[in-house]
């Protein structure tokens, strides 16, 4: 029977692809870029007599094709196959095959964010479950199972301009002497697309908006994705985020903790765990990025 169901679910995303032109329903699908850390929409049509599982099936062979737009490539391996797509209450639940695996660390990430972005366009699908090879899927990066996801779940570098919410933040700047943390509330625009961990980051990089305190992460860091699991956030940052923060043991430790405290702050993340090019135990300073970093609340000036 799961056998038969892929070749209909198969046979259906081959005959959307052939009816896909100007005509029929328009989607958005997310591709990456080429340096692997931001999504690129592209607009595709599928048949307007597709049903809701044969349209799951041709987005899910766009993700794996060659993209239209210029400079963007594909999310997912070429080899991916679609094993199985069902929708109940809402959640679509996709299942493919092990060749899913090929991405790994940020490119795996951005796969199943660009799916959920994606899947998400259908009208009835508000979440969705990945499966691969009929197991739940786990996370490249955490080394956890990962449950629904929903649109905007996950920071995913490509920004709407539409404000969804306004939140009050607390972000930690060092005093000029780089002896203490010092709070700074601050409200902050959030997109739909964009979450509050990294909005954060984002607003630590602008540096701090009261006299006598200073901006420590660097203005132009790049964040690659960010991601919160049973109470760790996951920093993914890249290398130049440690060539640009000076190697003395203070101006380490007030960069560091600067995220830290600031992302503590959120309910729901107990610490944070700091990866380099996605990669941990990097050495920062007189650190060694091997393990989540509790709050320390020891270094706060109240």
């Amino acid at each position: 029977m799961k056998r038969l169901l892929s070749i209909i679910l198969l046979a259906a995303m081959a005959l959307s692809f052939a009816a896909c032109g100007e005509d029929g329903t328009a989607y958005t699908v997310y591709h990456k870029n080429a340096d692997g850390d931001r999504l690129i929409p592209e607009t595709r049509r599928i048949d307007e007599g597709a049903g809701v599982e044969e349209t799951i099936a041709a987005l899910i062979g766009f993700l794996s094709d060659s993209p239209k737009t210029e400079g963007a490539l594909n999310v997912l391996p070429t080899d991916v196959k679609l094993l199985g797509v069902s929708v109940e209450n809402g959640t679509a639940t996709v299942n493919l095959s092990d060749a899913y695996y090929g991405n790994k660390g940020v490119d795996e990430l951005l796969s199943r964010v660009a799916i959920a972005n994606t899947l998400c366009g259908i009208d009835g699908v508000d979440e969705v479950l990945i499966k691969v090879d009929g197991r739940p899927l786990v996370s490249s990066t955490t080394g956890t199972q990962v449950g629904p996801i929903r649109a905007g779940d996950i920071a995913n570098g490509f920004q709407d301009k539409a404000v969804v919410d306004k939140e009050t933040v607390v972000l930690y700047f060092p005093d000029e002497k780089g002896e203490y943390l010092v709070p700074e509330k601050r409200e902050i625009e959030l997109q739909a697309s964009i979450s509050v961990e990294r909005a954060i980051i984002s607003e630590l990089a602008k540096g701090p908006e009261s006299d006598g305190l200073v901006r420590v992460v660097p203005t132009d860091v790049n964040l690659i994705s960010i991601e919160t699991t049973d109470g760790v956030c996951f920093v993914n940052l890249s290398g130049d985020f440690v060539s640009s923060v000076s190697s003395g043991s203070a101006s380490t430790t007030m960069a560091l903790y600067s995220i830290v405290n600031s992302l503590t702050e959120l309910d729901g993340i107990s610490s944070v765990q700091v990866l380099i090019d996605g990669k941990t135990g990097v050495e920062f300073g007189n650190y060694v990025l091997d393990a989540p970093l509790a709050r320390n609340q020891t270094l706060i000036r109240e």
